[in-house]
């Protein structure tokens, strides 16, 4: 298995995970409520939590071409959803 993850310091954590499910739930499986999200893309289950004061974000594959090009993908969106807010951005952290 393939895995990294990334926080994001913002009180917009909510906010940003709701506006991230909706633009994946007409293309891949999600299920998300303001707190949680699971997200089935092509290179891995991305996972989301909000808190106060920060949106992790926990990405688990197995192909690490693919897995790579969904990190792009999902930093590049979460990027444009909060490119209002200074300072926001997805850097990915690999563990393993």
């Amino acid at each position: 298995m393939i895995e990294a993850e990334a926080r994001i310091a913002t009180i917009e954590s909510s906010r940003y995970l709701t506006r991230l499910a909706e633009a994946w739930v007409h293309t891949y499986p999600v299920r998300y409520d303001a707190l949680t999200a699971e997200i089935q893309l092509p290179g891995g289950e991305l996972i989301l939590t909000a808190d106060g004061d920060s949106l992790s974000l926990r990405l688990v594959g197995k192909d690490r071409e693919r897995f790579d090009a969904t990190k792009e993908s999902v930093a590049t969106l979460v990027d444009r959803v909060a490119e209002h807010d200074t300072g926001v951005r997805c850097v990915w952290n690999d563990i393993s």
